[in-house]
This record gives structure tokens, C-alpha cells and sequence, in this order.
């Protein structure tokens, strides 16, 4: 009888250890399964901070070709000449041989002032004919910097030109030579800008 008292106070005390062992296990697990979530937790946090910081890119598209995109993009265009000046420089000659062979030419420079106003009248006409289509041209194709910069340097030579063309007629203010003076004055300027942006923007 005693030796089974004992027997069964093993068994009971066996049963204790290996409940006292299992429980610490299960809660060693927890603690694991615990660390683990938090562990992915913090990972998956990480992730996101990450995503919020790209630039979504379309379907396919990976970030090297995107970095192509903006490179190319970002790529100044330098165009600072175009072709067309051996072209344009005959056809502003021909304008002056067509000019001197108006009846008003002769007339106008023997002093007729009806001649001088028709003469010179036509003669700016023409010539700023000219210079809208190489304005035109230069505008298509140089590039926007200097564009840009001759933009702001016309919208300047026109303010001179006027300027001076009032100037010149002003020293005839009333007189019937009033008229012949500011559109002698535009023409001459006019004709000059247009051998100007010629030869500083044009190439053969």
C-alpha cells in the first residue's frame, strides 16, 4: 500500500513538471508568434513608407525608363541658327532692284514729294513683308532660350524704330514732308533689321 502512494505521488508530481514545462512553452511561443507579428508589423509599415515616396508609374514602365523620360525631357534644345540665309539675303536684294525700278523711284529722288511718299510708303511695306517671314521662320524653329532672347530684342528694335521715325518726322511736324520722313525713317530700319536677323540667325 505504501509503495503505491508512492508510485502515485510520482505520477502526480510528473504531471506537474510536464504541465509546468508545457505551459512555459505555449507562452514562449506566444511571446515568439507575438514578436513575429510585430516584427511584420513594423516591415510592412516600412513598405508603405516607401511606396507613398515613388512616382506611380504606368503599366510596364520600370524607373529606369521613367529616368529616360525625364532626361530626355530635360534635355535643352540649342538651337541658335537655322538654314535659309543665302535664300532670304536674294530675296532682300531683289526687293531693293524691284524698288528701283518703280515709276516713284525716279520721281523721288529728284525731290517730287508725292513720289518720295508713295516710294517710300511701298518700300517699307515690302520690306516688312520680309521681315515677318523670317520673324515667322526663326519663331518655328529656334529653339525657345533663344527664342526667348530675340523675342524680348525685337519687341525692343520695334520701340527704337518708332521712336526714331517720330523723331524724324517731328522735325517736319505739319509740313507735307512730315509723311515722307517717318516712313523713309521705317523703311530704312526695317531694311536693316531684316539683313540683321539674317546674318545673326541664319546659316547657309
Amino acid at each position: 500500500m505504501k509503495n503505491k502512494k508512492i508510485v502515485f505521488l510520482i505520477v502526480i508530481a510528473l504531471s506537474i513538471l510536464t504541465l509546468v514545462a508545457c505551459t512555459k512553452d505555449s507562452k514562449k511561443d506566444q511571446e515568439s508568434a507575438s514578436e513575429t507579428g510585430e516584427n511584420q508589423q513594423v516591415e510592412d509599415n516600412l513598405n508603405k513608407d516607401d511606396d507613398t515616396g515613388k512616382t506611380a508609374l504606368p503599366d510596364g514602365e520600370s524607373d529606369e525608363k521613367a529616368n529616360e523620360n525625364v532626361s530626355e525631357s530635360n534635355t535643352p534644345n540649342s538651337i541658335t541658327k537655322v538654314k535659309g540665309r543665302k535664300e532670304f539675303l536674294t530675296r532682300l536684294d531683289d526687293i531693293q532692284e524691284e524698288l528701283d525700278t518703280l515709276p516713284e523711284k525716279k520721281d523721288s529722288d529728284a525731290g517730287a514729294t508725292n513720289a518720295m511718299r508713295s516710294f517710300y510708303g511701298k518700300s517699307y511695306d515690302m520690306y516688312d513683308e520680309a521681315l515677318n517671314d523670317i520673324y515667322a521662320l526663326l519663331k518655328k524653329q529656334l529653339s525657345s532660350e533663344t527664342m526667348k532672347n530675340l523675342k524680348t530684342e525685337q519687341i525692343k528694335w520695334i520701340e527704337q524704330k518708332e521712336a526714331l521715325a517720330d523723331q524724324e518726322a517731328s522735325q517736319y511736324k505739319g509740313g507735307t514732308f512730315e509723311f515722307v520722313a517717318y516712313h523713309s525713317s521705317l523703311y530704312q530700319s526695317t531694311k536693316d533689321r531684316c539683313y540683321e536677323l539674317v546674318n545673326k540667325y541664319m546659316t547657309e
